[in-house]
């Protein structure tokens, strides 16, 4: 029981006309699936984010790929459950989860595409199950630092009864936050639309939505794992904007150098969300090098 008002409603009431939902250990996923080839790139979001973030280069990239959105448990419009016998909240679950869709639907490899803390998820994903990966792109990875929630956040876990308030303190922050978060992402804020802010709160009216960050919060820790990189033997594909203000171009350089097998591209006056600002650029660089 919590204190407070936790949603308006269900996850498939907020459907898109292109939303589908897939149920993986007990929880429906929600995804978006463009074209029909033998190739197939799995996209992988960032903290706060969803399938949404994909919608300006999903559908051209399916011209030569089967591409696949889903949204992370905790974010989008997968549904929020408390009642499962794992907690699919981890970003262990969140590593197996991709592993659990591929299967499901038939897939033995698939280019991974990650943005920010969705680039760490395809980096672990590389490093648990290198077999099933045919290429990495990661698009301003958050590999040396953390976008998600403050590090301050690690000391409250432990104050009694948090977990009663913590749901909602972190969801007062993320909406307080919220059009500030946003706009910094680009370089350019005049390109944020009305569609685009409704995007990006529309997973605040599902029930469940502030305990399931709150549960991420805790279980989406990812340990530093640096020392590992070299391991990576996949093409990797590395994208950043140049005016990124969230996760620094020198992140990017620093990862181009420690992977064995990567390239660097660098996208002028282009933010923290190249595939959202600056969708034509990103789409230039994948065609021309997938």
């Amino acid at each position: 029981m919590y204190p407070y008002q936790d949603g308006i409603t269900e996850h498939r009431s907020l459907a898109y006309k292109d939303s589908r939902f897939i149920k993986i250990d007990g929880l429906e996923i929600h995804y978006k699936k463009y074209g029909s080839t033998g190739r197939y790139i799995i996209l992988l979001h960032g903290f706060g984010s969803s399938t949404y973030t994909w919608d300006k280069i999903a559908k051209p990239l399916s011209r030569n790929f089967t591409v696949i959105s889903f949204d992370r448990p905790g974010f989008g419009l997968t549904e929020r459950r408390f009642d499962l016998p794992h907690n699919p909240y981890t970003i262990e679950y969140h590593t197996k989860l991709i592993k659990r869709l591929m299967e499901t639907m038939g897939i033995s490899k698939a280019i991974l595409v990650g943005h920010s803390a969705g680039g760490t998820l395809a980096v672990l994903f590389a490093l648990t199950y290198p077999e099933k990966v045919e290429k990495l792109v990661l698009i301003a990875p958050a590999i040396f630092t953390t976008t998600g929630m403050p590090e301050w956040f690690n000391i409250i876990f432990n104050v009694p009864f948090i977990d009663r308030i913590g749901p909602q303190l972190v969801a007062l922050i993320l909406l307080r936050s919220f059009e500030r978060s946003l706009r910094s992402a680009y370089y350019d804020p005049g390109k944020i639309t009305e569609e685009d802010i409704d995007a990006y709160t529309r997973p605040t009216k599902i029930f469940g939505w502030k305990r399931a960050l709150w549960e991420f919060a805790k279980g989406g820790r990812i340990e530093n794992f640096e020392s590992r990189l070299t391991e990576i033997t996949h093409k990797t594909i590395i994208i950043h904007g140049r005016q990124d203000t969230i996760i620094q171009l020198d992140s990017s350089a620093k990862l181009n150098t420690l992977l064995t097998n990567s390239t660097l591209f660098i996208i002028e006056n282009c933010g923290h969300l190249p595939q959202e600002e600056c969708p034509d650029e990103v789409l230039k660089i994948l065609n021309n090098n997938l």
